[in-house]
């Protein structure tokens, strides 16, 4: 019985070494500089998991991304350190654990899920409904969080709106607004990704018999009703009714 609650300790020691608290809201820390809206696969080890960048969708439209600044914690601050040396960018973030005032970072995520759902369904990214198609334990990564330097977050908060825009072949960049008028151009590779959240696609055959990613769901949620996770299960459901 002894063997069993060390077990159960070791087990549970082993996941809180690969997430972090943001918000309340459990990340999946990460060394890799990830690209809010990519898609790929997680990798799990027995002391890692980590994200296996695969496709960069072609988003039709900007996509509005909402911005929570956050204060570091020691666990949030020791995350970032680890992703620093990786992704070799220090940005000068100090962290006190004695002083009240701590430094902060940002969780962005995106807001605009109906606008992805368009795109992932559209001509121009066939190739990458195929994949989603053909690999239901692919995910989209939906949320990050990332440090920045002072006078970049400071003009992220500073903005009426910021959007996800495409940028170049294969990379996307944060464009911030205000009254209306473009402000600042950022790149993710700026800052520092240390934590992140993923979704499914959820799918559904429509009238015309042909298979849509309807939604999108975090990876411990369900798919809405009468949709589904695997492509194959969702058309194999829909046809045993029909028939």
């Amino acid at each position: 019985m002894t063997k069993y609650i060390y077990l159960i300790f070791i087990l549970c020691g082993l996941t809180s070494c690969k997430t972090i608290s943001v918000n309340k809201e459990y990340q999946t820390r990460t060394t890799q500089n990830i690209q809010l809206g990519s898609i790929g696969e997680e990798k799990n080890f027995v002391l890692e998991k980590d994200y296996n960048n695969t496709a960069i969708p072609k988003y039709l439209e900007p996509i509005k991304v909402h911005i929570y600044p956050v204060a570091f914690n020691k666990k949030t601050f020791n995350a970032y350190q680890d992703a620093m040396v990786f992704q070799s960018k220090d940005l000068g973030v100090n962290f006190i654990d004695s002083i009240e005032t701590k430094p902060t970072y940002l969780k962005i995520e995106i807001a605009d899920r109906l606008s992805i759902l368009k795109s992932l369904n559209s001509h121009e990214n066939k190739d990458i409904f195929d994949f989603l198609k053909n690999k239901s334990e692919s995910h989209i990564v939906t949320t990050i969080s990332i440090a920045f330097k002072k006078d970049i977050i400071d003009a992220i908060n500073n903005a009426d709106e910021v959007f996800l825009v495409n940028s170049g072949i294969n990379s996307y960049v944060l464009k911030t607004f205000k009254s209306k008028t473009e402000q600042e151009t950022i790149l993710f590779n700026e800052g520092v990704v240390f934590g992140y959240q993923s979704s499914n696609a959820c799918w559904k055959e429509n009238e015309k018999y042909q298979l849509e990613i309807v939604d999108l769901v975090e990876s411990d949620d369900e798919c809405p009703n009468k949709t589904y996770r695997s492509s194959k299960r969702a058309k194999k459901k829909i046809n045993y009714y029909k028939f």
